[in-house]
């Protein structure tokens, strides 16, 4: 027995209530994960650009952090931002307090305790005897972090809500001359770090 063309108009119908959801619900969660990817790669490259120009100089003021951090982590691109920028020695000894800029406090995780970095590190310091010097090699760590309930249109979908991206440099320079308010603001008196 055929069935009725209007029976077919009705299964069809009925069909596509049923895929229709199922096909919205996949383009949200499709521009989702592309959003959320697309801040990730901007983080990790706006770390990388901190880090890489930081670890080049031999002096840095206030201003000159200031304009470095503002084009490279954009807050009209970017969102709102804390950024965490560190000097590590390869012992995990920091010489500095960390810098801390963006718009949002707090969402970044502590990556240090009592003077001592905690986080992972691209290389370890070398096992030095007893009566060496440890190596005077220091590392600048970028740690960029962001929510990311305004980037998904399904955010309850999305169970961590920060995204945190790392990023290193070699020093080119032993020592850096930071000029007064860096200063202050890293807990060091005299100008060399």
């Amino acid at each position: 027995m055929i069935a009725s063309p209007r029976t077919q108009r009705g299964n069809a119908l009925v069909e596509t209530a049923l895929i229709l959801p199922l096909l919205i619900g996949s383009a949200i969660i499709i521009a989702d994960l592309y959003n959320i990817n697309q801040a990730r790669a901007y983080m990790e490259q706006s770390a990388h650009t901190v880090a890489s120009t930081l670890a080049m100089q031999s002096r840095l003021d206030k201003d000159s952090l200031q304009a470095l951090t503002e084009q490279s982590a954009a807050p009209g691109v970017l969102g709102d931002y804390e950024m965490v920028i560190s000097r590590v020695m390869l012992d995990r000894s920091m010489p500095w307090k960390p810098l801390y800029r963006g718009n949002v406090e707090g969402i970044c995780a502590q990556l240090y305790t009592d003077g001592q970095y905690n986080g992972e590190l691209p290389e370890e310091a070398p096992a030095t005897e007893d009566d060496e010097a440890p190596p005077s090699t220091s590392l600048v760590v970028v740690q960029l972090c962001r929510n990311s309930d305004n980037l998904a249109l399904s955010s309850a979908l999305i169970a961590e809500k920060d995204i945190q991206t790392i990023s290193f440099a070699r020093m080119s320079y032993n020592s850096i001359e930071l000029d007064d308010p860096l200063s202050e603001e890293v807990g060091i008196k005299d100008d060399d770090g």
